[in-house]
């Protein structure tokens, strides 16, 4: 990963002056070769010259389609990495397809930049494939950074009886850029323990499908647990019935 650049991305501020200047003899240059009359040389150099100097100037950054296609190549082997880290088989997926979750995270800790593409980044990123088996959801979390050697696998196997819910939050993020004062919304999907710990708790690209999977999973959680505690019932009662034959046969 190309940190340098990628941090450039994120603390530019828009042209430098050296950019205009160099876009500005970009188009004298443009207006000398549409005059013609002797000035269509001095023109083309002005063109060349300015539009060779623009590129220099800003080719030492990433651009945001940079910065997505970097989530891109670490997200592409996350349902494989998953599946041998918990040492999962397709037949052994149950209940709902893997489903995955990722945004870039928001706090004050990191570097925010809003890209001219209109979408809202961070220098951290988050993605988290859910496996669903018989008896476990097995998140498989991978979190990096973009400027900084950070790149490590979260998560575990939990067990249904040991989690509540899933839901979305709603938080309120603010961050002073310049002179400007961001303000927008952060969503985040969570996984909630019976303890009410935060088995997973991070910032996501929000949509009707993470509503979805919110109540495909509090469906789940709940049917299993129930067959987990009627199934110990039924061992329960077994045992009951057995010492009750047991001791009747003793007193015969």
């Amino acid at each position: 990963m190309e940190t340098k650049r990628n941090l450039k991305y994120f603390t530019s501020k828009g042209i430098s002056p050296m950019g205009i200047i160099s876009l500005v003899v970009a188009l004298i240059g443009f207006i000398c070769l549409c005059i013609g009359q002797g000035l269509g040389f001095i023109g083309f150099i002005g063109v060349v010259v300015g539009l060779g100097a623009y590129m220099f100037i800003n080719g030492g950054k990433a651009s945001g389609d940079d910065i997505e296609y970097q989530v891109g190549e670490k997200e592409k082997d996350m349902r494989e990495r998953g599946m041998i880290r918990f040492e999962l088989f397709e037949k052994s997926l149950k209940y709902k397809d893997p489903f995955t979750v990722h945004g870039y995270e928001f706090n004050d800790e990191v570097y925010y930049k809003k890209g001219s593409d209109g979408r809202n980044r961070t220098s951290v990123f988050s993605s988290a494939i859910l496996f669903f088996t018989g008896e476990k959801i097995h998140i498989h979390r991978r979190r990096f950074s973009f400027i900084e050697d950070l790149d490590e696998e979260l998560g575990g196997s939990f067990r249904y009886i040991d989690l509540d819910h899933a839901e979305v939050r709603d938080f309120y993020f603010q961050r002073e850029v310049g002179k400007r004062t961001v303000k927008f919304h952060d969503y985040h999907f969570v996984v909630v323990g019976k303890d009410g710990s935060d088995i997973l708790d991070m910032s996501v690209d929000y949509g009707a499908d993470i509503d979805k999977a919110c109540d495909d999973i509090n469906r789940i959680i709940e049917i299993r647990t129930k067959a987990y505690y009627e199934k110990l019932a039924r061992v329960e009662a077994d045992r009951k019935a057995r010492l009750e034959a047991a001791a009747a046969e003793n007193k015969q």
